[in-house]
């Protein structure tokens, strides 16, 4: 254990060395710090590396804890999230399969109402899904627009299911949004999308990307803050 002063803050960091070539850190669930070194690293060199990614590190250590949320059991009156607000399902007999939104209750038709949660769930994914190919594609449309000037254009908008990213950006400009964005507010969906087109013009996280985010869309940052807490 290695204890560095970071911009007045104090950082207790556990230094592994393994046959790597670069310098990684990982933020642990219980706030622990861990740095993984090349074999022969000079640990002199790690309060540089500290102090270029601090912002990175105090943001993930002054993180609240993440809620952990009960499964969905996906029965009649159970609250789902659809743009950012919850409505209850009304699960229901009918001679074939399907979903809609009716005075603020979601409908999900059944031609068996004992359909397992496994049944109802893929009802539910396939209308979330009919859903965001609308909702994205209209929150998408001014946002490309806007990024035009930059002479930038992507490839691709595909929709799938992701554990564990909100969007993605290939280099060669193939957009991946994730199918849950459908379950947050408008402004959490533009802010995806709009992050994952600047890095048509910036493919990393650096200071002239997170400048581009803010002007095309000032207030991303409300939005963005959402992602991390919903």
């Amino acid at each position: 254990m290695k204890t560095f002063i970071i911009k007045g803050r104090t950082l207790n960091c556990e230094i592994v060395r393994s046959q790597r070539r670069t310098v990684a850190i990982q933020i642990h669930p219980d706030k622990r710090i861990e740095l993984k070194v090349p074999l022969l690293y000079n640990i002199d060199e790690v309060e540089p590396f500290l102090v270029k990614h601090h912002r990175w590190i105090f943001n993930r250590l002054d993180a609240p804890e993440k809620k952990t949320h009960e499964p969905k059991k996906y029965v009649d009156g159970e609250l789902h999230y659809f743009l950012g607000e919850q409505y209850p399902l009304k699960i229901e007999a009918a001679t074939r399969n399907s979903v809609t939104f009716i005075n603020d209750v979601i409908h999900i038709y059944c031609r068996d109402v004992s359909h397992t949660s496994v049944d109802i769930s893929f009802l539910l994914d396939s209308w979330y899904f009919e859903q965001a190919r609308t909702v994205f594609k209209r929150c998408a449309e001014p946002l490309m627009k806007q990024i035009e000037k930059y002479n930038v254009f992507p490839k691709s908008f595909t929709i799938k299911k992701m554990k564990t990213r909100w969007g993605s950006c290939s280099s060669k400009g193939s957009i991946n949004l994730n199918l849950d964005l459908i379950k947050l507010p408008e402004g959490c969906i533009k802010a995806v999308i709009l992050h994952e087109l600047c890095h048509l013009v910036h493919m990393n996280h650096s200071k002239e990307f997170y400048a581009l985010m803010t002007a095309e869309m000032p207030d991303w940052k409300v939005w963005d803050k959402q992602l991390k807490f919903l």
